[in-house]
C-alpha cells in the first residue's frame, strides 16, 4: 500500500551573507537561496546544445537504469545531448516512456577548461577556506533529461552539499539525517523508500519521517547539512553541479561514521578532507589524492 507523503517547505530566501546562512542553516536545516548565482554568465548561456559545441567528441560516462544500481556506458557528448534534446522535442512523451540516461559526476570543469569563464563571480565565501582557491576542483555535474530521476539517498561521505542549479528545475524531496534509520539503508547510502509514495506497509518505520521538499530554479542555491536524504526529480532538462565539503564538525563526523558502516574508500577520502580542513594541508598536496573521488560515479 502506497500512502502520499505529507512533506513540509523548506525555507526559502534571497541570498544571505555568509555569517548568516552558518548562523542559521550550516548544520541545521536545508535552504534554497532564491537566485543567488542568476548573476553568473552560465545560467544565461548554457544549454545542453551550448556544451556540445565546446567539445563535441567528449567521451562521457552516462549512469543507466536505477542510480543506485552504478551501471555506467559511454557516449559522445555531442551524441548525448542530441538525444536529451530530442527527448525534450517529443510532442507527447507517454508516461511510462523511460528517459535518456544521466550525465552524472562529472567533472566537467576538468574536461572542458574553458566553461570557467562562464563561472565568473562564483562565491567561494559559502565555503571554508580551504576550498576557496581551488574550488572548481571540487566540482561534480548533473546533465540529464526532463523524468530523470535520483532515488532517495545521502552523500557518500556525510558533507555539507552546496547545489547550484544552472538551467532547469529540479524536485527535492528531503529527508532528516535523524530519521535514517527509519529509511531502510541499503549499500551504505541507498533508501528503496520512495518518499513521495512511500509504502509503508512494506517500509512501516518510515511512518512519521520529517520530510521536506522544494523545488530549485536556474541561478537558485540549494544547501543540505550532512546526512540529509534526497530524492531529486528533473521537471525539465538540467544542467547543475554541486561541491561536497567538509568543516572541521563535519568531518571528524565522518571519521565516526566508520562504525556505521561507512566503506573505507570513503574514509580514507574523509581523513585527506581533516588534512586539509583542520590540519590545514593545502588542497595542491591533497588533491591528487583526492581527485579519484571527483572523477568516479559514486
Amino acid at each position: 500500500m502506497s500512502v502520499a507523503t505529507s512533506a513540509l517547505p523548506v525555507d526559502v530566501c534571497p541570498r544571505l551573507s555568509p555569517e548568516d546562512f552558518y548562523a542559521g542553516y550550516v548544520n541545521k536545516k536545508p535552504l534554497v537561496m532564491r537566485g543567488a548565482i542568476s548573476g553568473l554568465p552560465a545560467v544565461s548561456r548554457w544549454s545542453v546544445n551550448y556544451l556540445a559545441s565546446l567539445a563535441p567528441d567528449l567521451q562521457v560516462r552516462l549512469k543507466t537504469g536505477s542510480l543506485a544500481d552504478g551501471r555506467t556506458t559511454t557516449a559522445r557528448l555531442d551524441d548525448y545531448c542530441r538525444t536529451v534534446t530530442e527527448w525534450e522535442e517529443r510532442p507527447a512523451v507517454p508516461d511510462s516512456a523511460e528517459p535518456p540516461s544521466y550525465l552524472h559526476d562529472l567533472p566537467l570543469l576538468r574536461m572542458i577548461p574553458r566553461l570557467m569563464r562562464d563561472l565568473e563571480g562564483f562565491p567561494t565565501e559559502f565555503f571554508p577556506k580551504f576550498f576557496h582557491n581551488r574550488w572548481w576542483e571540487f566540482t561534480q555535474w548533473f546533465i540529464g533529461p526532463s523524468r530523470a530521476v535520483t532515488p532517495l539517498h545521502f552523500d557518500s561521505l556525510l558533507t555539507h552539499n552546496l547545489f547550484f542549479q544552472i538551467r532547469g528545475t529540479k524536485r527535492f524531496v528531503m529527508v532528516h539525517p535523524g530519521d535514517r534509520d527509519r529509511c531502510y539503508i541499503r549499500k551504505w547510502r541507498w533508501s528503496p523508500v520512495d518518499p513521495d509514495e512511500p509504502d509503508t506497509e512494506r517500509y512501516p518505520r518510515f511512518r512519521g519521517a520529517r520530510v521536506l521538499t522544494c523545488l530549485v530554479e536556474p541561478g537558485d542555491l540549494l544547501y543540505m547539512p550532512p546526512g540529509t536524504l534526497h530524492k531529486v526529480t528533473s521537471l525539465t532538462s538540467s544542467i547543475s553541479f554541486n561541491i561536497d565539503w567538509h568543516d572541521p564538525r563535519s568531518a571528524l563526523r565522518s571519521l565516526i561514521a566508520a562504525g556505521d558502516g561507512m566503506p573505507a574508500r570513503n574514509l580514507g577520502y574523509n581523513l585527506l578532507f581533516c588534512l586539509g580542513v583542520i590540519g590545514k594541508v593545502p588542497p595542491a598536496v591533497l588533491m591528487p589524492a583526492l581527485r579519484s573521488y571527483f572523477t568516479y560515479i559514486s
